[in-house]
């Protein structure tokens, strides 16, 4: 009981971050699957990444936070949301989420390259910036106090009115865009909100759980939830519970074995899927060799 007194008081809001931020992103994820466009769940991030190290090579500008970052290890997250979000926000803009139409999947390719390329430019020209980066590319820690868990939760907080009092249109608009309008819901109002609130959502992903982590949080728990979903409700039920739970498991290897976070819960994220995949194929022919 000492001891996990003694995690909660060291890593009590990175935990409550971490589960906080993994079911919007998995409903995020689960939006981008049914609109077909899951391939936007790998290059947006990246882009958000690349926001991150242009506000550390930016960061000299600003002496104040300069010394801030020299004295706690780390910049303030209310500086870093406004360039991880906003290089979120224009690359679903690029890609041209706010009109609708999967993008070619050789745009995302390269779009998730040349973010990429950019990255590792703005860190090579900040060398102070270089551990920090490292260390929330990887996923070891997450850096937050109070203050920045306040913003990080009302992001999280839009986010999820935003995906619960739109689902009906999201969903209707996932499958038929053209049924939306004519049903009279405000489809392209809520299109138009999609790039704001998605960058945001996958702006904060980044800056507190890092690329890898929000790479497995979007893809894995929604397909392992088709993989074991019978209806809609169940899969979007299921993304949420297997964001969840992955966020909450992945703390167990990653305290006791010190294993950085983001791997371990894209691992856990990964065996969840495995396993659905295998109990789906199990399932299926056992009904097959049943006749049912």
């Amino acid at each position: 009981m000492d001891d996990v007194a003694g995690y909660l008081e060291l890593f009590g809001i990175s935990i409550a971050a971490s589960l906080l931020v993994a079911p919007v992103l998995a409903g995020v994820g689960a939006l981008l699957q049914l609109r077909r466009e899951a391939f936007l769940g790998v290059a947006v991030p990246q882009f958000a990444a690349a926001g991150v190290a242009c506000a550390l090579w930016l960061l000299p500008n600003f002496p104040a936070l300069q010394q801030s970052f020299l004295e706690h290890g780390h910049p303030p997250m209310l500086y870093l949301l406004p360039f991880a979000a906003g290089a979120a926000f224009l690359a679903l803009m690029a890609y041209g989420l706010r009109g609708g139409g999967a993008p070619h999947p050789a745009l995302l390719a390269g779009g998730f390259a040349f973010a990429g390329a950019l990255s590792l430019i703005f860190l090579s020209r900040q060398p102070s910036g270089a551990n920090y980066a490292e260390t929330m590319l990887r996923g070891d820690v997450l850096y937050l106090d109070v203050h920045d868990f306040g913003a990080l939760a009302a992001v999280c907080a839009l986010g999820a009115i935003y995906l619960v009092l739109a689902r009906r249109t999201l969903l209707v608009g996932a499958i038929d865009a053209e049924q939306a309008v004519a049903l009279q819901l405000p489809w392209r109002f809520v299109q138009g909100l999609q790039p704001l609130v998605l960058g945001s959502v996958i702006g904060c992903g980044v800056m507190t759980l890092g690329p890898v982590l929000v790479f497995a949080l979007l893809f894995l728990p929604p397909l392992a939830a088709s993989a074991a979903a019978r209806n809609l409700r169940q899969f979007l039920s299921l993304s949420l519970i297997f964001s969840l739970l992955t966020a909450a498991l992945a703390w167990v290897p990653a305290l006791l074995a010190d294993l950085p976070y983001g791997p371990a819960a894209g691992v856990i994220a990964g065996l969840l899927w495995l396993a659905c995949h295998l109990l789906r194929r199990g399932s299926a022919g056992i009904r097959a060799q049943t006749g049912r």
